[in-house]
Parts: structure tokens; sequence; C-alpha cells
């Protein structure tokens, strides 16, 4: 990521991007669905339900491909 990228960046947007990396990274939620939480929750608008969603998705899928 270039110092632009970062410059531009809200410290919000910045820690958004950090949890949902570490998240998709342990198959917690779905690739097509980041973008989406990162900016949900950069603006503070992601519930717990919100949450139990992604998170279902994902294991529910990792548990189809198996």
């Amino acid at each position: 990521m270039s110092s632009t990228e970062t410059d531009s960046k809200s410290p919000s947007e910045e820690l958004a991007d950090i949890v949902v990396a570490n998240l998709l990274d342990k198959g917690l939620i779905l690739e097509s669905d980041t973008t989406k939480t990162i900016t949900e929750l950069a603006s503070g608008r992601l519930k717990g339900e919100d949450w139990r969603l992604l998170i279902e998705k994902a294991l529910d899928k990792k548990v189809s491909d198996e």
C-alpha cells in the first residue's frame, strides 16, 4: 500500500481494513463481503446481528465446500 493510499484513509477505515483482512484470513468472512463490511465497520453501522450473519455465511460456505 502506498503512503498516499494510507494518508487518504481515516483511522476508522484503516482499522476496518485490518480487522476485515484478519477475518478473511481466518475464513470468518467471505471475500465478496469485504468491501461492504469495511465501509459499514468504518462508519460504525455494523450491529451484532450483522457480524453473526457475515460469520455464519462464511462458515456455511466452508462446510459446503468440504
